[in-house]
């Protein structure tokens, strides 16, 4: 998570809450096929659900969300990281060994979130990025530059290496046997695995759910390898939020939107441009046959993922600028108060998903339309709007923002106002 300071409300700077809010809503739209569907299911042309809604859905999602919105709140992770260790500096303490502690009870939170409730956690592949982010810390900032860039450049060509290896391997007759074996054997386990995962989840132990989530986190983690949502690029995106902290880029984020909102219309062109193709690329292909639409569909999604996410974010804070600069409208200030309580959210947003539908709670799993699934994301993520705005009235963080920062810093810090 991407709120990591430790300083009073007032000296937040509310783009970046606004920004968390935002980037936790499009997650959340993402994120509700794979808590009410397999892992594979979702992915795959396994999907039971295909009427023209269902489809509609499935297309507005993979092409206007995926991706998007998890750029986004990676880079504030990278933003945030740099925000806590310059006040940390700046108040004369080791950044480090507490920035050390911070990705350590971060992970635990991952970890229990991965193994109790769902395999699509996220928290604990960010503190394991974190310690390598720290590596750049002190970095000039042409360095930075360079990775920026690099690391993406080199997620594509250890995708299309692969590639390259299987191709070749397929050339011989020998080998293509045994490759062909092995990958069948794969898609068989995990259309097994799918099944069992869509009758364990809706009926049958918690016990059986953990065991299912183990083997699911095997797969969604090899998705961190070869897909869009990599190792490599998430890295990229971290230093991408820590090169912007350093430079203090939204420090007066207002006096650059008049010069960025020219940009949205190319940036809206480029991203679509890529995203349509790069979604209609990997419907219809075999998942588990690494073939040259691998490589390609990574460099759409590279290249327009950040065009859209950076055209997202400039169109919302014009917004903001334009009509809620006061915070006085209740949209405006529900959506900071939801980013600045984004940890709690986060993980609400899984408790109550799998309660709807796990057995332990109302059993719909695998019986919810796709469209159906977009409306209770969006149903979900405005009651959480209006439980955040009420909270941060009363209260000066989340509760698990309060548990996080008292476990870094060794103290019980003030929650009630």
């Amino acid at each position: 998570m991407s709120d990591l300071t430790a300083t009073a409300g007032q000296k937040r700077i509310v783009e970046l809450d606004l920004m968390r809010g935002f980037a936790l809503f499009g997650i959340l739209i993402v994120n509700m096929q794979f808590f009410g569907l397999p892992f594979y299911t979702v992915v795959s042309d396994m999907n039971p659900f295909n009427s023209p809604a269902d489809l509609a859905s499935r297309f507005l999602v993979g092409v206007a969300f995926e991706g998007k919105f998890i750029t986004l709140f990676s880079f504030l992770f990278g933003l945030g990281f740099w925000i806590f260790i310059s006040r940390a500096r700046q108040k004369g303490r080791s950044a480090g060994p507490l920035f050390l502690r911070r990705l350590f009870i971060l992970a635990l939170f991952g970890a229990a979130h991965a193994f109790l409730f769902w395999a699509g956690d996220i928290l604990l592949f960010y503190a394991l990025l974190g310690l390598v982010t720290m590596l750049f810390l002190n970095r000039k900032d042409r360095t930075l530059k360079v990775w920026i860039v690099l690391l993406p450049v080199l997620h594509i060509l250890f995708v299309a290496g692969i590639v390259a290896l299987v191709q070749w391997g397929m050339s011989v007759p020998e080998a293509a046997d045994e490759i062909t074996r092995e990958i069948d054997q794969s898609r068989a386990e995990m259309e097994a695995m799918a099944a069992t995962a869509m009758e364990t989840y809706r009926s049958g132990t918690f016990t059986e759910m953990m065991e299912i989530r183990r083997r699911e986190l095997a797969f969604a983690y090899q998705g961190f390898i070869m897909g869009g949502i990599g190792v490599f690029y998430l890295l990229a995106v971290f230093l991408a939020g820590m090169y912007a902290g350093r430079t203090g880029w939204f420090t007066n984020i207002g006096e650059r939107l008049p010069a960025l909102r020219h940009y949205v219309p190319w940036l809206l062109i480029l991203g679509f441009a890529c995203a349509v193709p790069g979604y209609l690329l990997m419907r219809g292909v075999d998942i588990m046959m690494p073939g040259w639409h691998m490589p390609l569909h990574l460099l759409l999604f590279i290249v327009g993922s950040p065009a859209l996410t950076a055209s997202y974010v400039i169109l919302l804070l014009s917004a903001w600028h334009r009509y809620g600069r006061e915070m006085s409208g209740w949209f405006w200030q529900a959506l900071r108060d939801t980013g600045r309580m984004s940890l709690t959210i986060y993980l609400t947003q899984t408790l109550v998903a799998t309660t709807i539908f796990n057995g332990y709670g109302l059993g719909m799993y695998g019986q919810v339309p796709v469209w159906m699934m977009v409306l209770l994301a969006i149903s979900l993520f405005a009651i959480q709007m209006a439980v955040a705005h009420w909270w941060m009235k009363h209260f000066t963080m989340g509760p698990l923002e309060w548990l996080w920062r008292a476990a870094t810093y060794g103290y019980l810090p003030a929650l009630r106002k």
